[in-house]
């Protein structure tokens, strides 16, 4: 069961990440440099689709997490750099949470790869700190 959390926890930070850096570094210049037409229709038909991954990534990242610090790490109460994560993490819950319930219903596209970034930072750092605690 270990490896299985361990998996499922690691794929859907992968995607997330993944998505959060395809959206920045390929997908907002792709559409900046396409027709205004253009752009108002692919975006929010690229970006629902990613929006609906990302909530199951958040759901499976935080339940995987919780059954592997719960059961597999002894040190789940005392260890900072996994509470810090975990800080981090509702942090990009937020962020995201306001990406999609504000921005994205909104259609105030351009405002959305700022907090896109800000995401992906944290993401990163995320997985800075998980190497040190493993």
């Amino acid at each position: 069961m270990y490896k299985t959390y361990v998996f499922l926890h690691l794929f859907f930070a992968i995607v997330w990440i993944g998505g959060m850096f395809f959206n920045l570094l390929f997908l907002t210049p792709a559409l900046r440099s396409a027709e205004e037409n253009c752009r108002k229709e692919v975006a929010p038909k690229v970006l629902g689709k990613f929006f609906w991954t990302v909530w199951l990534s958040i759901i499976i990242l935080f339940g995987t997490g919780m059954a592997l610090w719960h059961k597999f790490r002894p040190d789940f109460f005392t260890n900072s750099l996994f509470h810090f994560k975990l800080l981090l993490f509702a942090i990009m819950v937020l962020n995201f949470i306001y990406i999609h319930a504000f921005l994205y219903r909104k259609r105030l596209l351009d405002q959305i790869p700022v907090f896109i970034g800000i995401n992906l930072i944290l993401g990163i750092l995320i997985v800075m700190i998980i190497t040190y605690i493993r």
